[in-house]
């Protein structure tokens, strides 16, 4: 008798348990940084895409991820004008690494000439906005979905810019 009275207080110990050890892992994840972005060379991949080998510095003080799914999109005044997607890539727990990692970015099928056009003024830079999807897989087996939006093209090509310099 007392064994099964005991068998919910167990399975939901267990379960706060896991749920509060999952709360400091997304905690963890959130410490970590993107130090660093250098485009380190670019090559076609057909008529329509291109190939785009990166240098990305990431400090992780976390445990090692899995990052998949990894795609992308250039948008100006709301229009797509490209695609990304990259290969899966396992960041290092505790450690700051600089990555190499190839990305194939290509053409929106509704882009035209015209369109592209934009991104060889500097002044319209600042209107092109590059959006991010990963999934992160945490040790625990936890996968979580990661969005970034909006984010400046130009911010980004000048983070590739500085480290470059150096």
């Amino acid at each position: 008798m007392k064994n099964k009275s005991l068998k919910p207080v167990i399975l939901i110990l267990s379960a706060v348990i896991f749920f509060l050890t999952g709360c400091s892992s997304i905690n963890k994840v959130k410490e970590i940084q993107v130090t660093s972005l250098a485009i380190e060379k670019i090559a076609p991949a057909g008529l329509k895409s291109l190939d785009v080998y990166l240098a990305v510095g990431i400090d992780n003080p976390a445990f090692q991820i899995g990052l998949s799914e990894i795609s992308g999109s250039l948008t100006h005044s709301g229009k797509v004008l490209g695609r990304l997607a990259m290969d899966p890539v396992t960041v290092f727990g505790k450690s700051a690494e600089i990555y190499h990692l190839k990305a194939n970015v290509s053409l929106a099928e509704e882009a035209g000439l015209r369109d592209l056009m934009i991104l060889a003024d500097p002044a319209k830079l600042n209107e092109c906005m590059v959006n991010i999807a990963v999934r992160a897989t945490l040790k625990n087996g936890m996968s979580l979905p990661i969005d970034l939006k909006d984010i400046p093209l130009k911010k980004l090509l000048n983070s590739s810019n500085d480290e470059s310099a150096e």
